[in-house]
């Protein structure tokens, strides 16, 4: 039986790779087509409100990462076990989403001007990265389990893919936060990842 899912986003990892881990990770059967780059001025106009990623399930497209990966997180079981830690997963979930946005916004904002680049990425790199990180690694020390609310869950997707982007800039970083160190590791090893992981596609550029 063919995938009943598929999602469309350009050939690199950035808003859609955390779709794409959910459902690696929840075991769902899913098409990955990646856009090249020169083929989105034809197809902006059949996204929903002309950005990706988006899935289409039966026909019918659905834009916007967060709710997607809420979705596929329920159907799989990976948005927490009881409704006390199904919050606790949600606020995370929108925690890392923000960070990310404050991350990509000074490479991707055209109304800023350079001083005001060099402005976002001086006060990310002196005090946000290293407050996220921070609060992450106090997570997991407490944790018995090595994941960040005790059980394999969208959270850890979420954050273990927005430090992936960490490394992939400065792949020292996390010198100083062992307990991430080990998380980065325990997701990576995971059966329904490794593969995946072992095996994607450089980004286009």
């Amino acid at each position: 039986m063919p995938p009943k899912i598929k999602l469309v986003y350009f050939n690199i990892r950035g808003r859609g790779e955390l779709i794409r881990l959910t459902m690696h990770a929840g075991g769902v059967a899913f098409i990955d087509e990646r856009i090249p780059y020169e083929e989105w001025a034809q197809r902006k106009n059949q996204a929903p409100n002309g950005q990706v990623p988006y899935i289409v399930v039966d026909g019918k497209m659905f834009g916007e990462v967060l709710p997607i990966v809420r979705l596929i997180s329920k159907k799989c079981d990976l948005l927490g076990k009881k409704e006390d830690e199904q919050l606790y997963v949600e606020i995370l979930l929108e925690q890392v989403h923000k960070f990310r946005d404050q991350l990509i916004r000074p490479k991707i904002d055209s109304l800023l001007n350079k001083g005001q680049k060099q402005f976002l990425l001086k006060k990310l790199q002196e005090e946000e990265i290293p407050k996220f990180l921070t609060r992450v690694e106090e997570a997991l020390k407490i944790s018995r389990t090595g994941y960040i609310l005790g059980g394999e869950a969208i959270a850890d997707l979420s954050v273990w893919d927005t430090v992936d982007l960490l490394v992939g800039e400065k792949p020292d970083i996390l010198g100083l936060y062992p307990k991430l160190l080990e998380h980065r590791a325990k997701i990576k090893a995971l059966p329904k990842l490794k593969k995946y992981l072992d095996t994607r596609p450089p980004d286009q550029e």
